[in-house]
């Protein structure tokens, strides 16, 4: 079968031939339709990092994932010939208590692998397989959004985690909050964009940044679901004196997260998402400002990644709440549906305008 193969360390990307997978008695096979594209993608062609599986030179890459249950094997259940479904991505190591108990995105080893990134095949090829406990099926009137749901669910964990440290503080018996919950969020690419979702569908008050002026499919979007929008490029400064209870960070800037703590009202919360790249300069910053903010005001930083099944099913709730409220938003996020064979210029070439691109595979 066709797969689109990386070779890590080494930079590029080719469309090349590869084994096509038989299921086994307790497992699916699932033909490709689509897969979203991510700057982790674009990370690994660029020889940032990325893992064969053990005993091979090349990876099928690809994460974000959309396809249709072929063939279901004698023992494997509840999937049925037809059925629309999303795969998980990371596979625990099977030593830990949080990989034992399918939570891998807190392995405590870091001997887990992950589908199209570490140690394990991706879904960027005509088929693959898998078992059921991997996969999460899609209701039909969500089949044009269903590709954002492993992004989605990375946004569904960072927001639980984030909201359970807000929870903390409860609230006073018989007292009700003083008013909404503010959020900020920083980045307007699908990660920021979905968080932007979830957060105002979870009664924030939602503030979303970036370097863009308000005419780009972002900020439209933002207005739809009546957020905030600030072109930053000048800085935070334009935000005036807003403190936030919630600061979600998706764009993977150091200088951007350290920035970001000032944002922080008394008892809130930073969750970062965005990776920054390990390789670059050493940063300079107020250190003892920052953390004497963070002890004095009660303040917390939360790193957040990956994300377990029960994210994906978060997700799928979400997307029928975003339905009721505001259309077909989600499905607006995706800004261009590709076929596959255009990897080079989407991968290899300028990064496309829009906030998310789906290379389609099959029907």
């Amino acid at each position: 079968m066709r797969a689109l193969l990386v070779t890590p360390p080494k930079a590029g990307v080719r469309l090349g031939e590869t084994a096509e997978p038989a299921p086994g008695r307790d497992e699916v096979k699932v033909r490709v339709t689509e897969c979203g594209l991510c700057g982790t993608d674009r990370d690994i062609v660029a020889g940032k990092y990325g893992t064969p599986p053990e005993g091979r030179t090349d990876l099928v890459l690809g994460h974000e994932n959309l396809g249709k249950v072929i063939e279901v094997g004698a023992e494997a259940r509840g999937f049925h010939v037809g059925d629309d479904v999303v795969a998980t991505v990371r596979r625990g190591c099977g030593v830990c208590r949080f990989c034992r108990t399918q939570r891998s995105d807190f392995c405590e080893t870091g001997f887990f692998t992950e589908r199209g990134i570490k140690g394990r095949d991706g879904y960027l090829s005509e088929y693959y397989v898998e078992r059921p406990e991997y996969l999460v099926r899609v209701p039909r009137p969500h089949r044009l959004s269903a590709v954002l749901l492993e992004p989605l669910s990375v946004v569904e964990k960072a927001v639980t985690q984030g909201t359970r440290v807000l929870d903390r503080m409860e609230i006073a018996p018989g007292k009700a909050p003083n008013r909404p919950r503010k959020a900020l969020v920083a980045g307007t690419g699908a990660i920021g964009m979905l968080a932007a979702l979830v957060l105002a569908s979870e009664e924030f008050e939602v503030t979303a940044v970036d370097r863009h002026g308000d005419k780009t499919p972002a900020a439209t979007r933002l207005s739809t679901i009546g957020a905030h929008h600030f072109n930053v490029s000048a800085g935070l400064s334009v935000l005036g004196e807003q403190r936030f209870d919630l600061v979600f960070d998706a764009t993977g800037s150091a200088v951007l997260d350290f920035d970001l703590t000032s944002r922080l009202g008394t008892n809130g919360v930073l969750v970062v998402t965005g990776i920054p790249y390990g390789g670059g300069p050493m940063l300079s910053v107020p250190g003892g400002e920052i953390l004497r903010r963070l002890v004095l005001q009660n303040q917390a930083i939360v790193g957040s990644v990956n994300a377990n099944r029960r994210y994906f099913e978060a997700g799928l709730r979400h997307l029928t709440d975003f339905r009721r409220r505001w259309g077909t938003v989600a499905e607006q996020l995706i800004s261009h549906r590709r076929p596959w064979t255009d990897y080079g210029s989407v991968l290899l070439g300028a990064r496309p305008e829009g906030i998310k691109t789906v290379l389609t595979i099959g029907n």
